[in-house]
């Protein structure tokens, strides 16, 4: 079967961007997998970076946490690879691996020497094809996941906040619920569940594979197509419809937990990602929680001791967006205390443009940081991955330091007035049991 080239081109970046754009070739196999390839020679290694568009918001709502009980079961063996085998080949080649499951997509990746390239297209072909499961592996697994609940959700101070919060956020869609999913769902899950899952999401037109180092292109592709190009195309993916409803009141919740300090925690709704709100979100983030010299450091930590462990951030998904403050209660202070601080902090930012200078603090930083970060091979295919995955434009990832910089002061006060209001968000008081 022979490839079908889509676009290749190489992102050349704009003036001034050159250090942080990311060279790449893109096409298609006929069987619909999406291939971006990215040359460097800086590291004799290769990172093949495979992302299923399949994430917990496109499970049943009685099936929650599948996405992620999946990876695992994807480490299971296939017709032609035993149970756990796959650690085994990459790690005995020098390699690493690993997966994750997030609300929009499921990734597994290896890192091999350049001459071990062929190896993880196999292994990745060969599940992507032929995965066996069991009943005894997928009851191996279920306890897994069900321990690695208990652990890092359940039985983990302030575990289970976002997983109280997300339902409120979210009153509808498939963002209600969070990754872990619950473990009713996990425990009424049955083989053929499992195996219906594979059939409807891991196929080569729901998936697109990223090769990044140092790799011949004239042998990559004949190898993609060997490995790749045989497996069939499956029907169009009956994904799940997000009909995201906004929420219209103030949301107050108090959550008890096996915690010693109280915690506050305020939640409204973003936008997507990749849209131009969102970018200045981002800034507002950094504005509030980057460093001791942020504004919400100097006034709930240092100025008036209130609080610690202050933090904001602003998480974009494929379909919706988070924004979110939150802050540990120091034993002097009280929830209603801090919570009317980090609302006072939104505030001067509604009623006033942000200094000109302390914005330009804060590009400066997500320079940094995007620069910084191009040179780790991982970072760089789930860059071109999301472009990819959630646009159909790969190459976004080399256009977004020239959003961030356009962002004006006006617009940080636009999103603070638009995003952050007190009459549609959720807050939680976090108290000790």
């Amino acid at each position: 079967m022979s490839s079908k080239v889509l676009n290749a081109r190489i992102a050349a970046g704009q003036p001034g961007t050159a250090a942080s754009s990311i060279p790449f070739v893109e096409y298609d196999l006929d069987n619909g997998l999406h291939v971006i390839l990215s040359q460097s020679e800086a590291v004799p290694l290769v990172v093949t970076n495979l992302w299923y568009h399949v994430g917990s918001k496109d499970e049943h709502p009685s099936r929650t946490g599948f996405a992620h009980l999946f990876e695992h079961m994807m480490f299971q063996g296939s017709r032609n690879i035993g149970k756990a085998e796959h650690f085994k080949y990459i790690q005995r080649s020098g390699g690493l691996l690993n997966a994750t499951t997030s609300v929009d997509r499921t990734n597994y990746f290896e890192t091999l020497p350049s001459s071990e390239l062929e190896l993880a297209l196999w292994l990745e072909s060969d599940r992507m094809l032929a995965l066996e499961v069991t009943q005894e592996t997928f009851e191996n697994q279920r306890a897994v996941v069900k321990e690695e609940r208990r652990q890092r959700y359940e039985n983990r101070p302030y575990g289970t906040v976002w997983e109280t919060i997300v339902p409120h956020l979210f009153p509808t869609g498939g963002y209600h619920w969070t990754t872990i999913g619950s473990m009713e769902h996990l425990d009424a899950a049955t083989i053929d569940d499992v195996r219906a899952f594979h059939a409807e999401f891991y196929k080569p037109n729901n998936c697109s594979l990223t090769l990044v180092g140092n790799f011949d292109e004239r042998l990559a592709r004949p190898l993609i197509e060997k490995y790749f190009g045989s497996i069939p195309r499956g029907a169009e993916v009956n994904r799940p419809p997000q009909n995201l409803s906004p929420i219209k009141d103030n949301v107050r919740l108090e959550i008890h937990d096996a915690i010693k300090l109280q915690a506050v925690y305020i939640a409204t709704q973003a936008p997507p990602l990749y849209a131009r709100d969102g970018y200045a979100l981002d800034l507002l983030a950094h504005i509030l929680d980057t460093g001791r010299s942020s504004r919400l450091y100097q006034e709930l930590i240092y100025r008036r001791e209130i609080a610690r462990d202050v933090e904001a951030y602003n998480y974009s998904n494929e379909k919706a967006g988070a924004f979110v403050l939150s802050a540990k209660v120091q034993m002097s202070s009280s929830p209603a205390e801090v919570e009317a601080a980090l609302w006072g902090e939104i505030k001067k930012l509604q009623d006033s443009p942000v200094p000109e200078q302390e914005l330009t603090k804060v590009k400066n930083k997500v320079e940094m940081a995007t620069v910084s970060g191009m040179t780790e091979l991982g970072r760089r295919a789930d860059q071109l991955q999301r472009g990819y995955t959630y646009r159909r434009d790969t190459d976004t990832c080399n256009r977004e330091l020239d959003v961030y910089r356009s962002i004006t002061p006006q617009e940080i006060q636009h999103v603070a007035i638009t995003y952050l209001g007190k009459a549609a968000s959720v807050v939680a008081h976090v108290l000790p049991r």
